[in-house]
């Protein structure tokens, strides 16, 4: 039985990588050159980012763009650190940045005093632990060529990886925006990140701004699906380069990574109308449902793999203590090919082997598609396709039962 959901899912999967893989290397998408540069506004909501702030600022500000047309507005959301006096100092010599203080309430309800404190044709938001390329704002504007574009975001990397749990999120970070260009070209894109993705103002008043309910814990995710409710496109721009910083604990990471995936639940919860909606079109008809089961695969492949592997040991283990010099046998034998093949289930180890070697080779070529470091980060690598396969599954198992149970949604 077993082996038959596995080869399932391999199809699945295969047919998936094929279909996705169709439509990245869409016609690319006609742009807009501005005669006369619109004014944007930056919103940046904080919370005890005394650190990274002013990096985030300073790189606003030489970013190559009309600096009468950048407009920075920082919220800090309740801070206990010395953010907002470190802001203010630095915006005494800044007439173009605007400081606003409010007690603790979420990233949502500090981008939404932004918000309508706004003045700029478009709106961008920034995390406070971010930085923006360049030209990463030129770039994304050039993408808002008709009136149903709602959103643009940028290309997200990590930012200087430095310990080991960072390098391995590089590896998610870079197939992350493979997906997002794909979904993109195919034009069921759902996400604005906040490392500087940019809306249409009259499109973010038309829909009502971020989200004011407080038990949304990804409001970047929220305002997504809202424009796509809406019937507004949402572009990707992968030569707009920003960078973030990443969780650099592992108990930094399983939080993270649950707020996200809570997030994810109520989300699509939420937005369950659009599922199988033909006015929603292949968002509705095909990408949220692929929402769904993606999530459902993972969940039973990895069960199924780790099940394997669990009666594998317990099997071994039985029998080291049963049979005697089994288990030094076991440990010093190489067994040949045959015996290798003829002592284990093919129809099993198969799909798996074949999964692997999949993902190694999108890995591969999302680092080449984006022109990215690949031939020295061979430990991460590894890393990242043995151990977080697993990680991952641990934490939607534990945020969906979180969800079922309905406890406390908390950053």
């Amino acid at each position: 039985m077993i082996q038959y959901i596995l080869w399932g899912i391999s199809f699945v999967t295969l047919w998936l990588t094929l279909v996705w893989l169709n439509f990245l290397y869409a016609d690319p998408a006609p742009k807009k050159h501005f005669k006369v540069f619109p004014k944007i506004t930056f919103g940046i909501p904080a919370h005890n980012e005394e650190e990274t702030i002013l990096k985030t600022i300073s790189s606003i500000l030489d970013a190559d763009y009309p600096s009468d047309k950048k407009e920075i507005i920082v919220v800090d959301d309740g801070s206990t650190d010395n953010t907002a006096s470190v802001v203010r100092q630095f915006a005494a010599s800044h007439s173009n940045i605007k400081v606003f203080s409010k007690p603790n309430g979420g990233k949502a309800s500090a981008l939404n005093i932004a918000f309508e404190h706004a003045s700029g044709e478009f709106f961008s938001v920034m995390d406070a632990d971010s930085r923006i390329s360049k030209e990463s704002v030129k770039l994304s504007l050039e993408n808002f060529t008709d009136d149903k574009i709602g959103a643009v975001i940028s290309r997200v990397r990590v930012d200087a990886p430095k310990n080991f749990l960072e390098r391995i999120q590089r590896f998610e970070y870079i197939m992350s925006s493979m997906i997002r260009k794909i979904m993109c070209n195919f034009g069921t894109l759902s996400i604005t990140p906040g490392v500087l993705s940019i809306y249409r103002m009259s499109v973010l008043r038309e829909v009502g701004g971020f989200t004011k309910d407080a038990q949304n814990l990804t409001e970047d995710l929220e305002i997504a699906m809202r424009l796509k409710f809406y019937g507004y496109l949402i572009k990707m721009e992968p030569r707009s380069i920003t960078y973030t910083h990443v969780p650099r604990t592992l108990s930094q990471l399983w939080g993270q990574r649950v707020r996200w995936a809570r997030g994810y639940i109520y989300n699509h919860v939420k937005y369950a109308k659009m599922f199988f909606s033909q006015k929603h079109g292949l968002f509705g008809l095909f990408q949220l449902p692929v929402n769904v089961l993606v999530v459902l695969l993972l969940i039973a492949n990895i069960g199924i793999i780790a099940y394997d592997l669990l009666n594998r040991s317990f099997d071994f283990v039985f029998r080291s203590f049963t049979i005697p010099d089994y288990f030094w046998t076991r440990i010093t034998d190489i067994p040949s090919v045959q015996q290798f093949v003829l002592g284990n289930n093919v129809q099993v180890s198969f799909p798996i082997i074949v999964g692997f070697a999949l993902g190694l080779y999108l890995i591969y070529f999302a680092h080449k598609f984006f022109q990215e470091q690949f031939r020295k980060q061979i430990t991460p690598l590894v890393a990242y396709m043995l151990i977080m396969p697993y990680f991952s599954t641990l934490n939607w198992i534990s945020s969906i039962v979180k969800e079922v149970s309905r406890s406390k949604r908390k950053w």
